[in-house]
């Protein structure tokens, strides 16, 4: 039976006990899943390892407020199914809510490790809900056995998002209906980092092709058609990252 999975914000180490506090996972634990003392657990910190545990509820049995904590045995250790060694950077325009919620997730499983909501010229929707966006990464990192858990930045406006990615020696690549032809498998075995840019439901502006060109950004496109920004997300992702 697949264990359930959990990321928590702790160091694990070599430690054989550990007292969790986490509110969500005890939640999930007591609650949600209804599991018992003597189950199984699987839970990661980020590291790229994930620890078979097991649920002590003897312990907290005369401790006051022992449902905001729960006890837990390492029981073993092993690397996790897959934690991305490439810096990725997705810089997605921002859309809808419910669409931009389900672009990280897409992205938390397909190894992205930066998630930057940008402002372009043409975007709509200027605000998120940055705790949810966190969350829905965590949950999606813990699904699909990924060994660590991108970030999720606050929005920022393209040119401070391009000066960023510049300071950290990020390659430019974006994606644009009248740009070059993609170049397939140009990018899946390199270890460079990339900034993957997908603008706005109206596209980009002509300002801001000038100022990719003006960066020595690759423009390419993924054909003649006009694909709606969460599909251009997973298409273009998934070309980068598979070749």
């Amino acid at each position: 039976m697949r264990l359930h999975r959990f990321y928590i914000d702790e160091d694990i180490g070599d430690k054989t006990e550990l007292t969790v506090c986490s509110a969500e996972l005890v939640n999930q634990v007591r609650r949600v899943f209804r599991l018992k003392s003597g189950d199984s657990i699987v839970v990661f910190t980020g590291t790229g390892i994930d620890y078979e545990c097991k649920i002590d509820f003897q312990k907290e049995k005369n401790t006051i407020d022992s449902d905001s904590f729960i006890h837990l045995i390492v029981l073993s250790s092993r690397p996790s199914r897959f934690t991305p060694t490439t810096h990725l950077y997705l810089c997605a325009a921002l859309v809808k809510k419910d669409i931009f919620e389900w672009i990280v997730e897409k992205s938390a499983e397909l190894g992205v490790t930066n998630v930057i909501p940008i402002v372009a010229d043409r975007t709509e929707k200027k605000s998120l809900n940055h705790d949810r966006l966190k969350k829905i990464a965590i949950e999606a990192s813990e699904q699909c056995g990924r060994g660590n858990v991108p970030t999720v930045h606050e929005p920022m406006r393209l040119p401070e998002t391009v000066a960023f990615l510049k300071r950290e020696n990020v390659s430019l690549l974006v994606f644009h209906t009248d740009g070059e032809r993609f170049p397939a498998g140009q990018f899946a075995e390199k270890n460079q980092p990339l900034g993957v840019f997908i603008g706005p439901e109206g596209g980009w502006s002509d300002a801001e092709l000038e100022m990719f060109h003006e960066e020595k950004a690759q423009v390419v496109t993924l054909g003649p058609q006009v694909l709606r920004a969460e599909t251009a997300v997973v298409a273009a992702l998934s070309m980068v990252v598979f070749g």
